[in-house]
């Protein structure tokens, strides 16, 4: 059995289906709460089996439950201090459990700690080795 977790911009939501696209649950709605996206631009599962969104017009980034879609946590805001986003676009898990950020609008990447907690960030304007020009995945 195969299955796939989607997001959908324009529909401001993400979701799952499996098998023969059979649809399995949607995640979210539009809006700015707990339970809401406002232009999810990306996602990924963790290893721990949560499911990361790049909420891009909400800049943040939500974690959610793999299981059933809840809410677990979220960390952001609009900014350009460490932790803060405009925009994120892309995000990752890598190998060690970080949770990677391409926060587009601030032509940076930032690394997060499984639960949030900001580690480093690197990039800056420009055209340059090392520098972004709005990120858009990662």
């Amino acid at each position: 059995m195969w299955r796939v977790i989607y997001q959908q911009y324009g529909l401001k939501r993400c979701g799952v289906v499996r098998n023969e696209a059979e649809f399995v649950r949607a995640y979210g709605s539009a809006g700015s709460g707990d339970r809401n996206f406002n232009s999810p631009s990306d996602l990924c599962v963790a290893g721990d089996n949560h499911i990361i969104v790049a909420d891009s017009i909400n800049h943040r980034v939500v974690v959610m439950a793999r299981s059933d879609g809840s809410h677990t946590y979220q960390f952001g805001s609009l900014g350009r201090a460490h932790g803060q986003f405009s925009q994120p676009q892309g995000v990752c898990v890598n190998a060690a459990g970080l949770i990677i950020v391409a926060d587009t609008n601030n032509n940076r990447v930032q690394m997060f700690a499984s639960d949030g907690t900001f580690v480093r960030a690197f990039g800056s304007h420009g055209s340059a080795h090392g520098n972004f020009f709005s990120p858009r995945a990662v």
